[in-house]
């Protein structure tokens, strides 16, 4: 049989590779096919022992081939083969052997065409909403939602009809449940994986759980719905060891207590991710012990059957739902895009459908994801990983290696061992003692130039984009390229060393019976292809330039050697990208928020997230108005007489103007800033004055959100004052907020490096970059802040606007408008004031 008409060449590459990391023993996997029945994808499910028949079959159920080969090249199926192939053969699952180095194949069963799609029956699934089902039975407050039934409907006309949906759908109107109920449905129902992916741990938390399970306890149909996390949340067990040992070895390790306190956490873990700990380890800390995938031995590691990592992807693996973040996502798409693969499991098993909640974060998120940066605490930390000194003590994984080297000696081929020694003590080790001064000594000279570019001391963090008379001005007029490129050359000659020892120590190690030896060079190689692309990352902002990225640099001053520097590169657009990872390669796309819209119109969203790009057809575009009275809820309240707030008396005048708001309404309020600055100001200034009327203040940053929320939830007259994140993901219902005070409207930094190059790319086609991206920008953010306030239907309250901007501008227009139809006082602050105490006094 023609192995190439089964069995693509990326797949065949890959199962061999698993077979051999396997020496050569038995190995099964799972594979996906194409249209053309042609396997593209494998994942290694078991190796041959007693278990590994019931594991194949349950994952098979999932899969459409199972392979499995036969060590001794004989490929005639066996009496087990063929009691595995009836199994199989039971749910329409094909079954391969091939010899160890996938030349050849035995097909035993055939792959069976791909079957035909079951489209979800819409009256049913409203039907499970409906006033008489299970559903309004258990869920306590239930009521039948016009804007639920509409949003399912069209979810499942996306699903049905392969289209890509954007659905705006306000507070109360039971958007999760809305996709919830239909992307469950199709995925038993079709055998197609979907995933969820959010913005913020809240949801997420919200979705995993309690919305699937209520939905697990009162369906007919059971599913499994799983949260994947990204790699490094999970402790990896082989390093973990190696940190113990090097404990018991040096003593007095520096974080000595909390890596104890780690290693003791770790043994008694359920599934050794960071959110089970009670503490929040330091970063540099956790990092020492995280699951890295650069860093992972897979197959050879000693602890794959009991790896952290490996039991939350079987568990994912096992699972219909798939509840992710949207970084952990684009994390996938990426490697999909890289490798050519569209159901490899890299990051996450094969999936078929996405659904984006807190869609109007995808820009941001993919134009980080996309990018790439490089700090120089960053470069550091990578050397110091490799080698540091502390108190005549020495540590790192080239200090191991030569520990192990002394250890192993005896067993060792000696010319090896003599040249491992001679790289290290000759070469190496003083190499990274110098690297590491030459990094502080060319940051140092580099921030000095930021400083002498700026004119003065970078006391507050500086963004600084890159544009080729920038650079010229900042490295070129200073004589700093020269030092920047021996730099950066000292860096790729330091890393290509480390190659030459990784190389030899794994040949020298080939034969040792200790599986730490692979591991110390596995982790030495891993941080020299770190290095590496730092090197290319600093080359490629400080260098090139080109019109598709925005290259910038970001400072802040610190102490000598601690000056803070991050290199960052980012695409101008994601349009394209978007098109090539998300909309061409899967069918259906939900993408679904509270706001989505700007002027009660899509147009926005799809012109920077590349929906422009569709054909109309496959479009599908629905906005669904929260189910409240806003006219009887809501009053919204701008003073026509605050300063403008460019103004150098505007902060003078918001500070009364809040005082006499938060006196109104008794506290009770968000108070919203676009920037710390001015947060800070006011709360110093307010502070006393509000304790005096037994007015709590509390504020951003003076402690983690989720306990500044439940302090602001059960004190009734306290007032919350924050920024940026505060103005959406927060729900707090009742009386315990009646207020929230806008204090401007939230315009983006327009010197931002991203925000002014994609003005300056809409300016140079023609179009007018602040109505068109500054003010659709800060709608968003204006609607998310207006959202706070009312959560349920008996919630009232007042949204308070001190940026009159919004009424006396011809742009403010937008804003109103793209809010719920409300209740609008407009005059004097004397005027306003009195209506707002008398929209108080009836509660």
């Amino acid at each position: 049989m023609d192995i190439t008409t089964y069995i693509a060449e990326s797949a065949r590459e890959q199962l061999a590779r698993d077979i051999k990391a396997a020496d050569g023993n038995e190995v099964f996997f799972v594979g996906y096919t194409d249209d053309n029945l042609v396997v593209q994808d494998v994942q290694t499910v078991a190796r041959g022992h007693d278990t590994a028949v019931p594991v194949v079959t349950k994952a098979a159920r999932e899969a459409d081939v199972v392979i499995h080969n036969h060590p001794s090249g004989a490929l005639k199926p066996s009496n087990a083969d063929l009691s595995i192939a009836t199994q199989l053969d039971d749910f329409s699952t094909a079954f391969y052997i091939v010899d160890n180095l996938v030349e050849h194949v035995y097909v035993v069963i055939e792959p069976f065409a791909k079957t035909d799609i079951t489209p979800l029956d819409i009256d049913a699934i409203q039907a499970l909403l409906g006033p008489d089902s299970q559903i309004a039975a258990t869920l306590p407050g239930f009521e039948q939602r016009e804007q639920q039934m509409s949003m399912i409907l069209q979810v499942v006309q996306a699903f049905n009809n392969r289209k890509v949906a954007s659905i705006e759908a306000g507070t109360g109107t039971g958007k999760t449940l809305a996709y919830l109920l239909p992307a469950v449905q199709w995925s038993l129902q079709n055998r197609e994986r979907v995933v969820i992916s959010t913005n913020t741990i809240n949801l997420q938390e919200q979705l995993i759980s309690k919305d699937i399970p209520f939905l697990q306890n009162v369906l007919d149909v059971k599913f499994k719905a799983a949260l994947v996390k990204g790699r490094s949340n999970y402790v990896c067990l082989r390093k973990l060891n190696e940190v113990e040992s090097e404990l018991k070895l040096q003593g007095d390790e520096e974080d000595q207590d909390e890596l104890s306190a780690l290693i003791e956490w770790a043994r008694n873990s359920k599934d050794g991710s960071k959110a089970d700990l009670s503490f929040i380890p330091k970063y540099r800390v956790w990092e020492r012990i995280a699951s890295e995938s650069d860093t992972c031995t897979r197959q050879r590691c000693a602890h794959f059957r009991t790896c952290f990592v490996n039991k939350a992807r079987r568990e994912a693996a096992q699972a219909q739902i798939l509840v992710v973040n949207h970084h952990l996502l684009f994390a996938d798409l990426a490697v999909r895009q890289e490798t050519g693969s569209m159901t490899s499991a890299a990051v996450l098993p094969p999936y078929q459908k996405i659904i984006f909640d807190e869609a109007h974060h995808i820009e941001n998120v993919a134009t980080s994801y996309f990018g790439s940066q490089i700090t120089r605490a960053g470069l550091i930390r990578m050397l110091h990983r490799l080698f540091r000194q502390k108190k005549q003590r020495e540590y790192g994984y080239l200090n191991t290696l030569r520990i192990k080297l002394l250890k192993n000696t005896g067993q060792l081929d000696q010319h090896k061992s003599e040249k491992i020694e001679n790289l290290l003590q000759n070469d190496i080790l003083p190499a990274v003692r110098e690297l590491l001064e030459h990094t502080n000594t060319v940051m140092d000279l580099f921030y000095e130039a930021v400083e002498r570019y700026q004119g003065k001391s970078v006391d507050q963090e500086i963004k600084l984009r890159l544009l080729p008379d920038v650079t010229s001005r900042l490295i070129d007029d200073v004589g700093l390229r020269q030092p920047l490129e021996i730099y950066l050359d000292n860096l790729k000659s330091f890393t290509d060393d480390l190659g030459l020892l990784v190389k030899t120590a794994q040949q020298a190690g080939a034969m040792l019976q200790d599986p730490t030896w692979d591991s110390v060079c596995i982790d030495i190689a891993a941080q020299a292809e770190r290095l590496i692309l730092a090197g290319q990352v600093i080359r490629n902002v400080l260098f090139k330039h080109d019109e598709d990225h925005i290259r910038w640099i970001e400072a802040k001053g610190g102490a000598r050697h601690f000056n803070i520097l991050r290199f960052k590169i980012s695409p101008l657009e994601i349009k394209e990208r978007m098109l090539n990872a998300v909309y061409e390669n899967f069918e259906t796309v939900i993408m679904t928020s509270a706001t989505l819209t700007v002027d009660r119109k899509f147009d926005f969203l799809a012109s920077r997230i590349g929906l422009d790009l569709l054909s109309p057809a496959r479009r599908i575009e629905l906005l669904l108005d929260a189910p409240f009275d806003y006219q009887k809820q809501v009053v919204v309240a701008i003073p026509k007489d605050m300063p403008d707030p460019r103004h150098s008396s505007f902060a003078g005048e918001l500070n009364k103007a809040v005082f006499k708001a938060l006196n109104i309404s008794n506290g009770r309020a968000f108070v919203l800033f676009t920037s710390y600055g001015l947060l800070n100001m006011l709360y110093r200034q307010m502070y006393e004055s509000l304790k005096q009327i037994r007015i709590r203040l509390l504020k951003q940053g003076d402690e983690n959100r989720h306990h500044l929320i439940n302090k602001f939830k059960k004190d009734t007259h306290s007032v919350l004052f924050a920024t940026d994140s505060f103005w959406e993901g927060v729900d707090v219902e009742g009386e315990s907020l009646m207020s929230v005070i806008i204090t401007k409207l939230p315009f983006r930094v327009p010197s931002e490096p991203v925000i002014e190059a994609r003005y300056e790319a809409i300016e140079k086609r023609g179009g007018n970059a602040f109505i068109e991206y500054a003010v659709p920008l800060a709608v968003l953010k204006f609607k998310q802040g207006f959202g706070r306030l009312i959560r349920r239907k008996s919630d009232r309250g007042a949204v308070i606007i001190f940026d009159h901007r919004v009424i006396s501008k011809s742009y403010g227009k937008r804003f109103l408008h793209s809010l719920p139809s409300c209740r609008v006082l407009t005059g004097t602050r004397e005027t306003v004031f009195s209506e707002l105490k008398l929209f108080f006094d009836q509660d």
